[in-house]
């Protein structure tokens, strides 16, 4: 039963990419068949049909009409494989864009936790969330480098001068402020600083009812985003796609479970989800729950709080599919999307969720992580590369706290593909723990160096920890888009484990 739900779950995420191209496919060729049908009747009223083909108007209509109907699946197919292969055209025709604003200067902004003003502490879950979703709203938008969600509240109740923030953290500009939050009743105090002379550009007073929360996010946004870009078109910026609910008692416990799954433990993965399906319950139209439900779901299974089984997994597919079906632009899900599709070995399908989550959020260390990853697997290892060290720079540790070697890790096996073995060897000397990856690995480059490594501390203890390893599921676990180096690292580590 489980497995059928995986598999019914699995399924949804791919109808609904395919639906979205048959629903085009099928608009447009019933515009074309009505025109047809009318350009005929027009032009039969004015020829002899039964001259020209034998057949009477009458007839002629009926054919016409039937052979319509018959070629409407082949051109449903045809769509779908010319679509199909477009993919990659897609794809890349986006990527030079995107990774030049990578290298590009742009505004760098922080939003600093705003103060609580409230008596009731239990109310510090709403301030933080309000702020939290602002840093979100901003990290959307390509024309500013937004500060990471780890990095701004680790201002938290700290004390920091315009100098400090300047010249330790090379932001441009701060976002501060302050919430009173009673009786359905919201007060936000926001300032937008200048960095540079520590000059307060902007500053409102917002008294509204709860309920209007996203309206004034998208007045800040986009009054900072006027401020310090100008006035521009920024797509992102349009509530209509991604304002998640009207629903206040939905939206405070997202909040919560959100917080929760922030903590990486155990017990705070648990009642995350828990709050996240008081969320869902409270409306089931919301998306963002559902996308922080398989994201909780999947950090459960990653650290081990949760046994990774079908059960497991079936209910991490089902909210998966839910949030991509309510919205297929939530960056969220689309990177999570992207994962799973990287764990199946589907690289195209990765690369296509991977480069749409960073186009919904260019920003966010989640979206980068995966999108340097795939492109690393796509053969496009020096952009990878090149995500990956700038995600290093923003935030070393990406995802959680609980493993600081994540990203040197991804940029050794970068490297490695890259052929960089020099850059390998600076690397594999700042992992703190070695996994059987990165050792083999390792080996191999020693290999191909023609260094005696066997006396090796590294080595040594390597042979010890992984003799009991089933090597040939590891290797299949590196998901390289090689299979000549797939089956070259299988024999190697044959070798030394046999």
């Amino acid at each position: 039963m489980e497995k059928l739900k995986i598999a019914f779950s699995f399924i949804k995420i791919k109808l609904n990419k395919i639906g979205n191209i048959f629903l085009k496919a099928t608009t447009g060729y019933a515009v074309g068949s009505f025109a047809i049908i009318q350009v005929s009747s027009i032009v039969s009223d004015n020829i002899s049909m039964a001259e020209a083909f034998g057949l009477t108007k009458e007839s002629f209509m009926q054919y016409l009409f039937v052979s319509l109907i018959i070629i409407f699946p082949i051109f449903l197919i045809v769509t779908y494989i010319l679509r199909s292969k477009s993919v990659d055209k897609e794809i890349m025709s986006t990527l030079d864009n995107n990774l030049s604003k990578i290298e590009d200067y742009r505004p760098k902004i922080a939003v600093i936790p705003f103060e609580n003003l409230n008596q009731d502490k239990d109310q510090q879950f709403l301030v933080d969330g309000i702020a939290e979703d602002l840093l979100m709203e901003l990290s959307m938008v390509k024309e500013l480098s937004v500060a990471t969600r780890k990095t701004c509240f680790d201002f938290k109740n700290k004390d920091y001068t315009s100098k400090e923030f300047k010249d330790e953290y090379g932001f441009d500009y701060i976002v501060t402020g302050s919430i009173r939050a009673s009786d359905n009743k919201l007060r936000i105090l926001i300032e937008l600083s200048d960095m540079t002379d520590d000059r307060v550009i902007w500053t409102n007073k917002f008294d509204s009812a709860s309920s209007d929360i996203f309206e004034i996010q998208d007045e800040i946004v986009t009054k900072i985003v006027t401020c310090l870009v100008g006035e521009i078109e920024i797509s992102s910026l349009k509530r209509a796609h991604r304002k998640p609910t009207d629903n206040m008692t939905s939206y405070e416990y997202t909040l919560k479970g959100r917080a929760l799954n922030q903590q990486f433990e155990k017990n705070a993965n648990a009642e995350a989800i828990k709050m996240l399906d008081a969320a869902i319950e409270a409306d089931t139209t919301n998306p963002l729950p559902y996308s922080w439900k398989a994201c909780t779901i999947g950090q459960s299974m990653a650290l081990g709080f949760r046994e990774d089984n079908d059960e497991t997994m079936a209910d991490f597919l089902s909210a998966l599919s839910k949030a991509n079906e309510l919205n297929d632009n939530d960056w969220n899900a689309l990177r999570i999307i992207a994962e799973a599709h990287l764990t199946l070995d589907d690289f195209q399908q990765a690369m296509v969720y991977a480069n749409k989550a960073y186009n919904a959020n260019p920003n966010h260390p989640y979206v980068l992580w995966i999108y340097g990853r795939v492109l690393i697997r796509y053969n496009h290892v020096d952009d990878g590369i090149k995500v990956l060290e700038h995600l290093f720079k923003i935030e070393p540790m990406a995802l959680a706290d609980v493993n600081t070697d994540r990203v040197v890790k991804e940029l050794f096996v970068a490297y490695y593909l890259y052929g960089n073995y020099k850059k390998c060897n600076e690397l594999f000397n700042q992992i703190y723990e070695h996994d059987f990856r990165e050792w083999l690995i390792y080996i191999d480059i020693k290999s191909k160096e023609n260094i005696d490594y066997l006396k090796d501390v590294w080595y040594k203890s390597g042979l010890d920890r992984f003799k009991d390893l089933n090597n040939k599921k590891e290797v299949s676990l590196f998901h390289f888009n090689n299979k000549k180096l797939n089956s070259s690292l299988l024999s190697l580590s044959n070798n030394l484990l046999s």
